[in-house]
């Protein structure tokens, strides 16, 4: 699932099925039916992608570096949604876990980037590119949960 944070308005990302993983989508491609669409509770910025890790649970990376929605710089938030998705309009419940590192050799300004959630491992990682002459290089954090 992917969605663009606007900024000062509450975020409605659509829930799409990754047509690779939907079994019912033919192998030539095809029309994906959207899966529902989620409203946050609160208004966020920057928001460059998120990930379920649960049925009722989705990670997202934020590269806001205003500090003005949340305490942290760049951070990892949590949507906690009532229910599974079933094609209706839902509302997720935002919370900030933490700020995604931002440890270079380079100065300037990083960019929060992207994430993803491997359900095999239980593995969530989340990009952050470097800044300066350095931002040819990303750096991939992992996560488990404990």
């Amino acid at each position: 699932m992917d969605g663009v944070g606007r900024v000062g308005r509450p975020v409605q990302t659509p829930g799409l099925p990754h047509p690779l993983l939907n079994a019912s989508t033919p192998k030539t491609g095809g029309a994906l039916p959207q899966a529902g669409q989620i409203t946050l509770d609160r208004t966020v910025n920057d928001i460059q992608g998120c990930d379920f890790v649960t049925d009722t649970r989705l990670v997202c990376v934020s590269d806001d570096a205003s500090g003005t929605k949340f305490p942290e710089i760049r951070p990892l938030l949590q949507v906690d949604l009532p229910h599974k998705l079933d094609g209706r309009p839902i509302t997720g419940a935002v919370t900030s876990l933490f700020a995604l590192p931002q440890r270079s050799i380079c100065t300037g300004t990083f960019e929060a980037e992207g994430i993803d959630y491997d359900v095999n491992s239980g593995t969530l990682r989340a990009e952050v590119v470097q800044p300066g002459v350095c931002q040819v290089s990303t750096s991939v954090y992992s996560y488990k949960q404990q």
